[in-house]
């Protein structure tokens, strides 16, 4: 059951069957044929003009990884696996002031899946990952702009989906998790993260579903802890069998810890899936919302970091041994409030731009190469930068 929010979008399948489409056009469960395990293995060069923002650094840059999949389906379990290990080594000093950065960083993530179909009313879904990372991804939220230094990120959720009439459902569950950065100075933005919700799901169609969503989360932060509570209303829709949007909208209550206030502000999400034709398929989202990972700037702490996260991304295969890709990711925040400091509201606004290509070259054997673009601008001109990264690589599988 392969849940789409605003932050993970994947191609769904069409069920035949009215029933179980209450489920399917649910983004818990992509219907997808079995593969067997296979192997990874690739290396790449890169350059990073600014690999320490703030600093006139500039720095080429190995990488080595090896990977495994596992993907088993059956009519009542699915299990999913991957798994990738990682080098990244700069060969330039990066240190920057009093800032000591390492110049090798081992990386990995791991994603393990399970969904067993109990009867044709019940279903269990637990959906875990764990990623040790050294690059922002602005996608899900893991900072709000980018740190130097590498961090953990992990998320176990667990839900329980049942069909009480041939039109309702529920899917009840937990979520825990959270970013944990190795660099001191990133630790302001470590935040841990337990969320209960329960989805009410109405099909008013075989393509449509309507939704109705609580959400409860606890979040910590070296700043301080908060309390939010989302109500959120929306629908989800199935345009063909390759084309599933989903909308959501509605309040997001907070209070916040050893604060006098409480707030009120909106919330809302996004996510749209194509594939328009054999050749290219497109995949975007969007965000709104007040997020707590990251609300200190300097030495000014705010209560509220609003958010707002726009991306679009797409793959075109010009022929069977060549794929082109490229995306975007806006990201605007509005830090507010503060009630420790004087200082006025900050508002900063990034964009991360991307292309790349993979070209078969060999049986098993893959070229690709890619360019990536950040730029920052903020009311604090200190945190402002901009950031150019290419690389070139090869790839084997079997």
């Amino acid at each position: 059951m392969k849940k789409i929010t605003a932050t993970t979008l994947g191609l769904l399948s069409v069920s035949s069957l009215c029933a179980q489409s209450l489920f399917d056009l649910a983004p818990k469960d992509g219907e997808t044929e079995s593969s067997p395990l296979f192997w990874t293995v690739g290396a790449s060069l890169g350059y990073d003009d600014n690999p320490t923002p703030g600093s006139d650094n500039e720095t080429a840059y190995g990488v080595v990884y090896v990977g495994a999949a596992f993907l088993s389906q059956s009519p009542q379990t699915t299990v999913e696996f991957a798994g990738r290990l990682g080098y990244v080594h700069y060969f330039d000093d990066l240190d920057f002031g009093l800032l000591k950065v390492d110049q090798s960083t081992p990386t990995g993530s791991l994603r393990l899946n399970l969904t067993h179909r109990v009867s044709e009313r019940l279903r269990l879904s637990s959906r875990n990952s764990l990623a040790f990372e050294y690059q922002p991804d602005y996608s899900v939220g893991s900072s709000a702009i980018r740190q130097t230094g590498a961090y953990t990120r992990w998320s176990t959720d667990n839900s329980v989906g049942y069909r009480w009439s041939e039109r309702l459902g529920t899917y009840t569950g937990f979520i825990y998790d959270g970013v944990d950065y190795d660099n001191p100075l990133a630790q302001r933005n470590d935040i841990s993260a337990i969320t209960l919700y329960n989805d009410f799901r109405y099909q008013l169609s075989p393509q449509t579903v309507a939704t109705l969503t609580y959400r409860y989360a606890d979040r910590n932060t070296t700043v301080s802890d908060t309390q939010n509570h989302f109500i959120m209303a929306g629908g989800e829709h199935r345009f063909s069998s390759n084309s599933v949007a989903i909308v959501r909208a509605g309040v997001q209550l907070r209070s916040i810890d050893g604060s006098t206030r409480d707030y009120t502000s909106p919330s809302a999400e996004a996510a749209v899936t194509t594939r328009v034709n054999q050749q290219l398929s497109v995949k975007a989202y969007g965000r709104l919302s007040t997020e707590d990972s990251s609300r200190q700037v300097g030495a000014a702490v705010y209560d509220n970091a609003n958010t707002m996260r726009l991306g679009v991304s797409g793959t075109y295969r010009v022929s069977q041994a060549l794929s082109l890709s490229s995306g975007i990711n806006y990201l605007s925040l509005a830090y507010e409030d503060s009630p420790t400091s004087t200082t006025d509201d900050v508002d900063e606004s990034l964009i991360n731009a991307f292309v790349g290509f993979n070209l078969q070259i060999a049986e098993n054997l893959y070229l690709n190469g890619s360019y990536n673009f950040e730029d920052l601008g903020s009311d604090v001109v200190s945190r402002e930068y901009d950031r150019n990264r290419m690389s070139i690589g090869v790839r084997a599988t079997f």
